[in-house]
């Protein structure tokens, strides 16, 4: 089985995968890593996690390898983050009266990312939404609780994921 493995850092909004042998640093929520209580509390949860799928912009993205089911990113893609709908985590194909996040962005954050399985299977309402794995933009010192990678790096650990791998946040 290959896990990965996320470690804090003694900078709050930093932590580092370790995979593969390899220590790769990342940017994480505002206020750590801790336990995630709400939406919008700017935390990325502690806790292991297995890999749900992955989505991409054909557009920004060559060809990689992953045993994750595989989802292009279209103009009208968004995630819903609005506990009040039915809908709540999880993918929509447009924004409507509820508070939803385009997928489809100008800048290369969501490229390409990782759906982790935080408060999905099952949803709780008001618990926190969207925790993915995402690109790094070279800019942004802090996620809103997703953790964000260079590019490369995501499809390097693409590559190791295997049905029963996953995602430990300590």
């Amino acid at each position: 089985m290959t896990n990965i493995y996320v470690f804090r850092s003694p900078r709050k909004n930093i932590a580092y995968f370790h995979f593969n042998q390899k220590k790769v640093k990342c940017f994480v929520g505002y206020k750590g890593i801790g336990k995630k209580l709400r939406e919008g509390d700017m935390i990325t949860p502690l806790g292991t996690f297995s890999f749900l799928e992955v989505y991409y912009r054909p557009d920004k993205n060559n060809k990689f390898k992953t045993i994750l089911p595989k989802k292009k990113i279209l103009r009208n893609s968004h995630w819903c983050v609005d506990s009040r709908s039915n809908s709540y985590n999880s993918p929509v194909n447009s924004a409507n009266h509820f508070k939803c996040e385009k997928l489809f962005r100008k800048d290369c954050l969501y490229d390409i990312l990782i759906v982790i399985n935080y408060n999905i299977k099952p949803t709780k309402p008001f618990k926190g939404s969207a925790i993915f794995i995402h690109c790094y933009d070279g800019k942004t010192k802090h996620t809103e609780g997703c953790l964000a990678l260079k590019k490369q790096n995501i499809y390097e650990i693409l590559e190791l994921i295997r049905p029963n791998s996953r995602l430990i946040i300590c």
